[in-house]
C-alpha cells in the first residue's frame, strides 16, 4: 500500500497536481508514524488499511463540523481529501456479506460477543469498521 502511495505521489507530482501530492504525502507520513510505533517488521497491509480507515473517519467527522459551521471552502477541500483516501481503501463488504460472516462465526464460535468480534474483525480485515460490526453481532446474538 505504501509503495502504491509513493508511486502515485510521483505521478501526481509529474502532473503538477499539488493538492493530490499533499494528501498522498500526508497518508504516507501517517503510515510511517504507525510503523514506528510497531516492532520492526510488524507493519502489515491490514495495519496500513486501518491507518487509512482511521484517517477517513477523522476527515468525515471534520467535514460534518465544517458543514455545521458553514465553512463551505473547508468542506470542499475535505471532500477532495476523502475521495483520495477512499481510492486506496478496499471495497467495503455489503451488508449481506457481513451478515453471512457474522452468522457463520456465531455458529462456529458460540455466543461469546468478544470471541465473535475478534474473529469477524480478522476475517473482514479492514473492509468494514468495527462501528458497523458490533451492532450487527449484538443483534445476531440476541436472535
Amino acid at each position: 500500500m505504501k509503495i502504491k502511495l509513493k508511486e502515485d505521489t510521483v505521478v501526481a507530482m509529474k502532473a503538477r497536481d499539488q493538492a493530490r501530492v499533499d494528501v498522498l504525502r500526508f497518508l504516507i507520513s501517517l503510515i510511517d508514524k504507525r510503523e514506528l510505533q510497531l516492532p520492526p517488521g510488524q507493519m502489515t497491509e491490514a495495519e496500513e488499511i486501518n491507518v487509512l480507515r482511521k484517517e477517513l473517519k477523522n476527515k468525515e467527522e471534520s467535514r460534518e463540523l465544517f458543514i455545521k459551521g458553514n465553512r463551505d471552502d473547508l468542506v470542499k477541500a475535505l471532500d477532495f481529501e476523502i475521495a483520495v483516501v477512499k481510492e486506496y481503501l478496499p471495497m467495503e463488504l455489503s451488508q449481506e456479506e457481513l451478515e453471512k460472516i457474522v452468522v457463520e462465526t456465531i455458529t462456529s464460535t458460540g455466543k461469546d460477543f468478544g470471541a465473535v468480534m475478534k474473529i469477524v474483525m480478522t476475517k473482514v480485515a479492514g473492509r468494514v469498521g468495527g462501528e458497523k460490526i458490533a451492532p450487527l453481532v449484538k443483534q445476531k446474538l440476541s436472535e
